[in-house]
């Protein structure tokens, strides 16, 4: 469900994304960000890869709304919910890991950025839960 939108790519409630920008722009780990349009960036990181990250604002992203970015823009690296009021399922955070894909909050995908394997990147009660679940 789009927070703003009914139509993909469900965009920024403000018409920008700024903040994500600003902090990428910020972080020690980020080499580069350069937007695509629609919410894509390429992001070039100091180790040298460069992600293809989507950003998304819509209430509640699952596996179906996963699936509808792929379909609209193409395979991602990284999927950003872009507003606090927003967030994603358990199902989907698991569906993008096993896709090597991560998903993320903008503060979870800072925390990320530090690791080579960047989508495995839990919170601490994410981790809980998926040990809970037996997914770890």
């Amino acid at each position: 469900m789009a927070a703003r939108s009914e139509n993909f790519p469900w965009p920024s409630h403000y018409g920008h994304y700024k903040y994500f920008e600003d902090q990428m722009n910020k972080h020690g780990k980020v080499a580069s960000l350069t937007a695509q349009g629609d919410g894509v960036y390429e992001l070039t990181r100091e180790q040298g890869d460069t992600l293809r990250v989507f950003i998304c604002e819509c209430y509640a992203f699952g596996v179906a709304q996963y699936m509808e970015t792929v379909e609209n823009v193409g395979d991602v690296d990284v999927v950003i919910i872009n507003s606090a009021w927003c967030g994603y399922s358990p199902d989907a955070k698991l569906h993008c890991r096993g896709s090597n894909v991560g998903l993320f909050s903008i503060g979870e995908f800072m925390g990320a950025l530090h690791r080579e394997d960047y989508w495995r990147y839990l919170t601490d009660k994410e981790e809980e839960y998926f040990k809970k679940q037996g997914w770890l």
